[in-house]
Formats: structure tokens, sequence, C-alpha cells
């Protein structure tokens, strides 16, 4: 694979991540001068260098990044066949970049790349099915699109399968199976087929539950970049599995996971400064973290900060701010949530003003 933007996810966890985009060059590198190359050869004809063209727009690296003149650059190597180009179009269609969202317009990107052979369209594939993203949600077509990835080579695709299998999603749910496919990802580097792993021992699924060996799992995953590790590390010292309780290491590990964006980790540090553990007892700090949480999406923040609101803990009691974060909570699924708002409306407080 040479020079493609490789956005790819696991499916047990966050929403793909955005492109990173590095424009330092390295000692000895010089993007002005390999773009002027880049250019020669394309004028030729050759289909790599428009492809390498695109990426340095699309990353801006020795220009100013500009997506338009990426798409150009694509499609002029996607017209003479590469499937680098089309899969990098599917990109750019699918993340809105330089043009609106358009998750069909990704698709028959992603389509004309898997017909060329390209693994990481197929992977891209079975994910649309997967999560019903542009597509009906199929798992028996998102499975057959991840099997062919996963033949090519996609580490991805080996992680996906495992999900399938363990979760019993358009196949009969078969923990030894999802077991051999996240080992195939871990072999190939993949950090969630190795979280998938410590996932497995941790719960005791299809394996006889062993958090020192979850615990193995879990510090590859997260020595590779894993945050989703990161905070699964943090919750074996949180509550002492596998290892010596010790609040100090699970906040470090859940610091570590939260400076990656882990909304799970700061709500778990909203928890250990409300309720005083491995530091003071603080609900500013506690509030803080919550709402970091909820930014991120996390329902719990969120539940977490109507509860500080509904028992004034660290705030000014206010059941009104306390309903309002239960309902974003439950919007989002938490049944905690959706219970105390029902306790609300019990005690004659679900509205403002009512009284017992």
């Amino acid at each position: 694979m040479f020079g493609r933007i490789v956005v790819v996810a696991g499916l047990l966890f966050a929403p793909l991540p955005a492109l990173a985009v590095e424009t330092a060059p390295t000692e000895g590198q010089d993007y002005a001068a390999a773009k002027g190359w880049y250019e020669k050869a394309a004028a030729a004809g050759d289909a790599t260098a428009m492809h390498k063209l695109g990426l340095l727009y699309e990353e801006g690296q020795g220009v100013a990044q500009d997506y338009a003149a990426a798409r150009g650059w694509y499609e002029k190597a996607a017209a003479k066949g590469l499937a680098e180009s089309m899969y990098n179009l599917g990109i750019l269609d699918e993340f809105g970049r330089g043009v609106a969202q358009d998750y069909p317009a990704a698709k028959r990107w992603y389509d004309k790349a898997a017909a060329a052979g390209d693994a990481d369209a197929m992977q891209k594939l079975g994910y649309f099915y997967d999560v019903g993203q542009g597509v009906p949600q199929d798992y028996a077509t998102a499975r057959g699109w991840y099997e062919k990835a996963a033949a090519g080579g996609s580490a991805s695709a080996m992680n996906n399968l495992g999900v399938l299998y363990e979760n019993g999603q358009g196949v009969k749910q078969d923990y030894a199976t999802a077991k051999l496919w996240y080992e195939k990802a871990a072999a190939a580097d993949n950090p969630d087929g190795m979280r998938g792993l410590g996932l497995l021992y941790g719960n005791g699924r299809g394996v006889t539950q062993d958090y020192a060996t979850a615990k193995l799992w879990y510090d590859k995953a997260a020595n590779a970049g894993s945050a989703f590790a990161m905070n699964d590390l943090g919750i074996l010292y949180d509550n002492g599995q596998g290892v010596k309780q010790d609040y100090a290491t699970a906040k470090l590990w859940y610091e570590k996971a939260a400076a990656e964006g882990n909304a799970q980790s700061m709500y778990n540090l909203g928890a250990l400064y409300e309720n005083g553990q491995g530091v003071k007892k603080d609900y500013g700090s506690a509030k803080l973290w919550y709402e970091k949480a909820a930014d991120a999406g996390s329902p719990e923040g969120m539940s977490a900060l109507g509860t500080l609101y509904a028992e004034g803990w660290g705030v000014t009691r206010d059941r009104s701010a306390a309903k309002l974060w239960y309902e974003k909570a439950a919007a989002l699924g938490d049944t905690g949530a959706m219970q105390k708002i029902a306790t609300l409306f019990e005690k004659g407080t679900g509205k403002a003003g009512a009284k017992r």
C-alpha cells in the first residue's frame, strides 16, 4: 500500500477518528521539491504521481491544504484505475472534506476500489452495512465484506469479524471464533483486536475469566495507542481486578485515556473526585470532568451532572437542571437516568415549582 489516507473503525469502540495531519517535514524532506517532480511525472501520465499530489494537497504538505485540489488529482488517478485514489475519494465524501458529507457517494467510490481489489475499501463497505451508514443495516452483507477484506490483509476487518461473532450479529454467537479473529487482528498489530482479547478474558467470554491475561492484552493495546485499553487498565486498578487496588494508578490511566478524548475515562475521573478515591473529594473537579464527558457524548457523564444538581453537591440544588441532564442521558438510552427522572416526578419535583 503506497500512500493513502487510512481511516478505519473498531466497532466495539469509538466513532471514526478525524484525519491526523502531520505537516512538519523530517530532516531532508522537501515537499515542495517532491511536488515539482510529481507534477512532471503526472504530466507524463503517471497515475501514482497524480495520487501523491492528491495526498500532498489533502494533508497540506508543501502546499496549503486544499481538499478540492486533492479531489482533482485523485479523480485523475482513479480514472486511470488506481484503487488507492478511489478509496481516498470515498474518504473525502464519507467525512465531508471539501464537500458535503455524502455516504452514498462514498460507497460508490468504495465499491469501485473494492472491485479493483482494495482491502481497505472492502472493510469500509463492511462497516457501512454493519452500522447502517448510507445503506440499510445488514450484518450478513457486512460479514461478507469483512471476510473479503480480511483475506486481503485488513486487520480492522479481522477485528470487526471478531465483534460480529462475539455479539452474535449476523452469525450465531461464538466466542471461540471471535477469539480466533481477535488473535488474527492482534497478530497484525491491530490495537482493537488486542483489546478485544482483553475483554474476552476480563469478562470470561469463551475463556476462563482471567484478569491477569486481560491486563496483558490491555497493556499491549494501550502501548499501541488504544485509549479504550488505557481506560480498561484504569478500571482494573480502580476495582483491584488482577492487580492490587490502586486509585492513583487508575487515575493516571484515566488521565492518559482522557487526553486521547476517551469520554468514559473523563466520567471515571469525575467519579474519583466525587467519591474522594485516590484524591481529595472535590465536587468542583468532579463537575468539570463530568462536563467534559458529557460534551464528548457520555450519557453517564450527563446523568452524573444531573445527580450533582439533584443533590446540590458542589452546585446550588436545582431540580430543573437535574431533570435536563437526566433527559439528555435518557435520550441516549441510559436507563438509570430514566429511573431518576421517574423519581423526580414521583417526588413531585419533575416540574418546576411542583410541591409534595
